[in-house]
């Protein structure tokens, strides 16, 4: 069966250094459904590519939320 993907970009406050950004692709691999993503510290931003129908950017955003950043889909 073809899974669609989708794309979506997230802000998230709060990373400051390579270890908050590690914290936060950690929480996105956790989440089922993702197929691929880019967290930028730079831009304090995360990219992701994700199953249609096994998760959505809010699922993400919450994901990230929960460790202690402020995750919003943009």
């Amino acid at each position: 069966m073809f899974e669609k993907k989708l794309t979506a970009t997230l802000s998230v406050d709060g990373m400051h250094c390579n270890h908050c950004k590690a914290r936060v692709e950690n929480a996105i691999k956790a989440v089922k459904g993702i197929k691929s993503f880019t967290v930028s510290l730079e831009s304090a931003s995360a990219e992701i590519v994700y199953a249609e129908g096994k998760t959505t950017p809010e699922s993400v955003a919450e994901a990230i939320t929960a460790i202690g950043f402020e995750a919003k889909v943009k």
